[in-house]
């Protein structure tokens, strides 16, 4: 996946029940969205930032761990290895623990650069403990990953299910297919149905209005038409247009 894309948003965020509040309303991602791709069935995640910053989220079970370096089984049966450090902050319901308290069969959520050690460990479930899981993603990695440096991202299901979501800004529409040109100067040309929604500011639009210069964020699978396109930012001077061919 991440051979196709340069970011592969394949990650979990269980249970979001925080409001996604990232920038101004412009560039905030709807909690629509963030319910139907960031929930329980994400798997791992890749997001790339404007300024090149690539960041990882992997969910697991803890299968060896030490002072440097936690092995993580994931639900797909990818085995991945993270480096710690003594900078790495261990969470469990909002409360710090300290790195050594970690230990195999626990289910985490990593944090973690490309390069360099992980960041954050959000512990979402200690074995022969009672109570559900409750998987949620801390707003304050919300807020650094998703907020309004994201360029795109691409999200991995439990089921295999592959999803994208591509910021940037409207070059051609019509009425079958979009471009975008997207902050790192990729071009991405996304196809449309009479089923995709166009959202802006909390309300409908007609698809035909799309238009180019218009800034949007495109949640579609990787097979088949846009689900939604959120429009982020209508050009200055050119209302809600026609779309052009």
């Amino acid at each position: 996946m991440f051979r196709r894309r340069f970011v592969l948003l394949a990650g979990v965020f269980a249970a979001l029940g925080v409001v996604l509040l990232l920038a101004g309303p412009g560039l905030a991602i709807r909690r629509a969205i963030v319910n139907q791709l960031l929930g329980p069935k994400m798997v791992r995640a890749q997001i790339l930032e404007r300024t090149g910053a690539q960041w990882n989220l992997d969910r697991g079970v803890i299968t060896q761990v030490n002072s440097t370096q936690l092995t993580l089984q994931e639900a797909d049966g990818r085995v991945q290895p993270i480096t710690l450090s003594s900078a790495t902050k261990v969470i469990r319901r909002g409360t710090s623990l300290p790195l050594s308290a970690l230990a195999p069969r626990w289910r985490v959520l990593v944090t973690w650069p490309a390069s360099g050690p992980a960041l954050f460990v959000d512990v979402e479930k200690i074995p022969k403990t009672h109570g559900k899981a409750v998987g949620a993603l801390r707003r304050v990695i919300v807020n650094q990953l998703f907020g309004p440096k994201m360029v795109r991202a691409q999200i991995l299901e439990k089921n295999g299910a592959q999803w994208n979501l591509d910021r940037g800004v409207i070059t051609l529409v019509n009425g079958t297919q979009l471009t975008l040109k997207e902050a790192d100067g990729r071009v991405q040309p996304i196809t449309l149905s009479s089923t995709t929604r166009v959202i802006h500011l909390g309300s409908s639009l007609p698809l035909s209005d799309l238009a180019p210069r218009w800034r949007v964020l495109v949640t579609w699978p990787a097979t088949g038409p846009a689900v939604s396109v959120d429009v982020e930012k209508i050009a200055r001077g050119q209302g809600k247009g026609r779309g052009a061919g």
